[in-house]
C-alpha cells in the first residue's frame, strides 16, 4: 500500500511541476545580439523610405530577457543621429545611447507583436562632447515592433520607435545657434535586430 501512495505523490509533484514550469514559448533566459537602423526627423521621412533624406544612423548591441507576454531590452548604440549648423559651425550631433525598453508581448505562434515604452540615458561623443554638452541627456522612447522567435537558431524583430528628448544637450546656444533653453534631439527610429 505504502509504494502506491508513493508513487501516487511522485506522479502529483511530477505533474504539479509540469504545470507551473513555463511555456516554450516564454523566454527566461536571456538573449543578446546585435540592431541597428535608420534615424529620421520626421515620419514623413521615414515613410519615403529614401535614404537621401535619412538624417543618420545608429548601430550596437543588445540584451532581451522575458517572461510570458512581459520583456525587457537593455541596448548600448552608438548614434549618429545627424548635422546641425552652417559653414564654420557645422557639426556632427552623435551620442552613446542606452535606452532600457519595457515590453508588452501579444500573444501569437510565431510572429509577435509588441508595444515598448521606456527611458534612454544618452552620452554626448565627438563634436557634442567637444562643445561642452551636458555629460547625460534623458529621453523617452515609445514604439511598436514584431519579432519573428523561431524555435532553433536566431530571432529577429523590427520595429519603429520614437525617442523624445527630455532634457536637451545644452542651455541657450550649441554652435552658434540659439536653443530656446535647450538643444533637443528627438528622432523616429527604424530598427531591426538579430538575437543569437
Amino acid at each position: 500500500m505504502r509504494p502506491l501512495r508513493y508513487a501516487i505523490f511522485a506522479l502529483v509533484l511530477a505533474l504539479g511541476a509540469a504545470l507551473s514550469a513555463p511555456s516554450a514559448h516564454a523566454q527566461i533566459i536571456p538573449k543578446f545580439g546585435v540592431t541597428g537602423g535608420l534615424n529620421f526627423g520626421s515620419l514623413s521621412d521615414a515613410a519615403g523610405l529614401d535614404l537621401e533624406s535619412s538624417t543618420g544612423y545608429h548601430v550596437g548591441i543588445f540584451g532581451d530577457v522575458g517572461f510570458g507576454p512581459l520583456a525587457a531590452r537593455a541596448s548600448v548604440l552608438y548614434v549618429k543621429a545627424g548635422d546641425v549648423g552652417e559653414g564654420d559651425n557645422e557639426a556632427g550631433v552623435t551620442f552613446i545611447a542606452v535606452p532600457v525598453d519595457f515590453k508588452f508581448r501579444f500573444p501569437s505562434p510565431v510572429v509577435k507583436p509588441y508595444a515598448l515604452l521606456g527611458p534612454e540615458a544618452r552620452f554626448a561623443t565627438g563634436d557634442l562632447a567637444d562643445a561642452d554638452a551636458r555629460s547625460v541627456n534623458f529621453a523617452i522612447n515609445a514604439g511598436v515592433g514584431a519579432e519573428l522567435d523561431a524555435l532553433v537558431g536566431p530571432s529577429v524583430f523590427a520595429e519603429l520607435r520614437y525617442a523624445l528628448d527630455v532634457t536637451g544637450f545644452f542651455d541657450d546656444e550649441a554652435f552658434g545657434i540659439p536653443t530656446d533653453d535647450s538643444f533637443k534631439v528627438s528622432v523616429f527610429y527604424l530598427r531591426v535586430g538579430i538575437g543569437l
